[in-house]
C-alpha cells in the first residue's frame, strides 16, 4: 500500500516544523514505511516578499510588531483571503506545481494558514484525489487564513479553536479536536533534573531558568537576560536564541555569568527544559504545550503577533503560569520562585498535550487507510468496465 504523507509548511518561526517533526515521529513509530515530505510552501512560490516570509516574520518580531499585527488585522476576513490567495496563486502555480508533482502524495497535512488555499486550488487544478488535513497550531486567536472550507479535515487544539472555526464557516463535520502535536521526546522518559544539569554541564544545585523566545528568536530577550541578572542573580540562566545570530552575537559579547549559556538553535529543547525549575518565554503555542507536558511551571512575557495574544488567557485560565510583561517582574516572579520552591500545577493539562500527538497521528492513520481502499476499489472499477 502506496503511504506518502506530505507536510506543507512554513518556517516562519519555529512552530510549524515542529508541529510537523512530532507529527512524522509519532507516524513512524506507528509505521515505519510511511514515506514523508516537508516542503516550505511559501519559499517554494519564489514570490517576491512570499518567498522572504521566514526572514520578513523574523524581522517584524524583532522590530516591527506593530506592522505586523496591523497587517494581521487588515486581513483577517475569509473573503479577502480568498481573493489573495487566488491572485498570488496565479504567479506561483508553476513552482508550486514542480514542487509537489515529484513526491505524488496519497495524503496531504498543511501546518500554515497561508498555504492551506494554494494546495486546495493545486488540488482542484490537477484533480488530485488526495486528502487535505489541516492541524491548526493556535489555540485562540485562530486567523481567518486557516480557513478554508475546501480542504477535508481540521485537527486543532483546543475547543475555543474549535468554535473560531465554526464562526469562519467552517462545517462541523470537517472539525475534530485532537489537541496538540507535541514531540514524542518530550513523552519519552527524560533524565531528572540532576542527571540533565550534568549532560549539559551546569551547577547541579543551582535554580535553573530557560529563557527562550521561539525559533526566531523575537521578543525583548537582552532586556529580559539584564533583568534577571541584577533581580535573580543567584539562578543560571539558559537562553535560547533560535536563528537570531544578531542576538546571538549580541548577548555572548557581553560578560556571560560562569553558571549561565547562551545557545542558538537547539535540538535538544527537552533536554534543557529537563534540567530548569522555570521555563520564561513569549506565548508560542509549542513551548506552551511542550512545558507543560514536562509538568514545569511556566513565564510568559508577551505575545509576539496577535495569533499567540489568546494564548496569554489560555495559559493563565488554566493556572499553567503567570504572565509578566515587564521584564523586571519576570525577574522578580523567578526570584520569588526560588525562594519558595512550589510544587509544579500543569498535570491537568499534560494529557491533553500527550493526547494530541497520538490523536493526530491515529487520525492521518485511518485516513490513509480510507484512501487506500477507495483507491484500491477505483482501480477495481476500471477493471471491471474494460472487460464489459
Amino acid at each position: 500500500m502506496s503511504k506518502r504523507i506530505l507536510f506543507i509548511i512554513s518556517d516562519t518561526g519555529g512552530g510549524h516544523r515542529s508541529a510537523a517533526n512530532a507529527i512524522a515521529a509519532s507516524l513512524a513509530s506507528l509505521d515505519p514505511e510511511i514515506r514523508f515530505e516537508m516542503v516550505d510552501l511559501l519559499r517554494a512560490s519564489r514570490l517576491p516578499g512570499i518567498r522572504n516570509a521566514p526572514e520578513i516574520y523574523a524581522f517584524f518580531s524583532a522590530k516591527s510588531i506593530w506592522l505586523y499585527n496591523l497587517m494581521y488585522r487588515l486581513a483577517n476576513f475569509t473573503g479577502f483571503m480568498n481573493l489573495a490567495s487566488n491572485f498570488l496563486y496565479q504567479f506561483a502555480r508553476a513552482h508550486i506545481h514542480q514542487t509537489i508533482e515529484g513526491f505524488k502524495p496519497d495524503l496531504v497535512v498543511v501546518i500554515h494558514p497561508l498555504a492551506v488555499r494554494p494546495m486546495c486550488d493545486y488540488r482542484d487544478e490537477t484533480s488530485a484525489v488526495w486528502p487535505i488535513v489541516t492541524v491548526v497550531t493556535d489555540f485562540v486567536s485562530i486567523h481567518a487564513s486557516w480557513a478554508s472550507d475546501r480542504a477535508d479535515h481540521f485537527l486543532l487544539p483546543t475547543p475555543q479553536a474549535v468554535s473560531r472555526l465554526l464562526q469562519l464557516g467552517i462545517a462541523k463535520n470537517k472539525l475534530q479536536l485532537t489537541g496538540f502535536p507535541v514531540h514524542p521526546r518530550f513523552l519519552a522518559p527524560l533524565p531528572d533534573k540532576h542527571t540533565a544539569r550534568q549532560l549539559l554541564g551546569l551547577p547541579l544545585n543551582r535554580f535553573t531558568v530557560l529563557l527562550t523566545s521561539g525559533g526566531a528568536g523575537g521578543g525583548q530577550v537582552s532586556k529580559l537576560v539584564e533583568a534577571f541578572e541584577r533581580y535573580c542573580p543567584e539562578c543560571s540562566l539558559l537562553v535560547v536564541t533560535g536563528r537570531n545570530l544578531r542576538l546571538y552575537e549580541k548577548l555572548t559579547r557581553r560578560t556571560v555569568p560562569e553558571c549561565s549559556r547562551i545557545y542558538q538553535f537547539v535540538d535538544n529543547m527537552e533536554v534543557l527544559m529537563s534540567a530548569c525549575d522555570v521555563i520564561v518565554t513569549k506565548a508560542g503555542p509549542g513551548t506552551i504545550m511542550e512545558t507543560a507536558t514536562l509538568g514545569k511551571p511556566l513565564i510568559l512575557t508577551g505575545a509576539v503577533g496577535l495569533q499567540e495574544e489568546g494564548n496569554i488567557g489560555f495559559v493563565t485560565e488554566a493556572r499553567l503560569g503567570l504572565f509578566c510583561p515587564d521584564p523586571v517582574q519576570a525577574a522578580k516572579a523567578a526570584e520569588a520562585m526560588r525562594l519558595a520552591q512550589p510544587a509544579d500545577n500543569t498535570a491537568e493539562i499534560s494529557s491533553s498535550a500527550c493526547a494530541g500527538t497520538a490523536a493526530i497521528a491515529g487520525t492521518l492513520l485511518d485516513l490513509l487507510s480510507r484512501q487506500a481502499t477507495s483507491t484500491k476499489q477505483s482501480s477495481l472499477g476500471e477493471v471491471e468496465d474494460a472487460h464489459s
